[in-house]
């Protein structure tokens, strides 16, 4: 049963992979709201955090890197979205 956990873990990573890429494309697809990139961001810290990338460190740069990437156009969509709640200033 032991030699069951890599393999369970090895799959995790792949099917969360997986999923992060779906994320990422129904976002460039023009689903550019903040929860999905919230959820990419999320996903991405799984990912860098996945112990099957311990010893993985070119991997864990690039998704630490995506994941940087990720918390700005969170950070933005954020922004953006607060700007057009404001209520418009009317004389």
């Amino acid at each position: 049963m032991l030699q069951l956990q890599p393999v369970s873990e090895k799959v995790d990573l792949i099917k969360l992979h997986a999923a992060t890429c779906f994320s990422m494309t129904q976002f460039i697809n023009g689903h550019q709201c903040p929860k999905l990139a919230h959820l990419i961001v999320q996903q991405f810290s799984l990912l860098v955090s996945h112990p099957e990338l311990e010893q993985v460190s070119a991997s864990r740069e690039m998704y630490q890197q995506l994941l940087e990437h990720w918390q700005k156009v969170t950070t933005y969509l954020l922004e953006q979205h607060a700007v057009r709640e404001l209520p418009s200033k009317r004389h």
